[in-house]
């Protein structure tokens, strides 16, 4: 049995072929991926600072606390420090 050039070249053509598609998928794919991620994170950011502002706008004008792994900090609307100085100076 002998192999001809033409059945090589199909059988390197199919290969190629499907080399070329896996790629494809395989790239388009990760890209899904990456862009879901980066929505994820940017729905979470945009969730805590809406939640810093809700926590910043309380009416009691009381300091929250912010904090992380490494950091705690207690924050409170400059309003509210406003509203102090003047009922000082009153």
């Amino acid at each position: 049995m002998t192999i001809s050039k033409k059945t090589i070249l199909h059988v390197l053509i199919i290969i190629w072929i499907m080399f070329s598609m896996t790629y494809i998928v395989f790239d388009t794919w990760s890209d899904f991926k990456d862009k879901q991620l980066t929505q994820a994170y940017r729905l979470g950011e945009a969730d805590t600072i809406n939640q810093l502002i809700k926590e910043a706008g309380n009416e009691k004008c009381e300091p929250f606390f912010v904090y992380n792994n490494d950091a705690n900090v207690q924050l409170i609307n400059i309003e509210c420090l406003k509203q102090v100085s003047e009922e000082k100076f009153e």
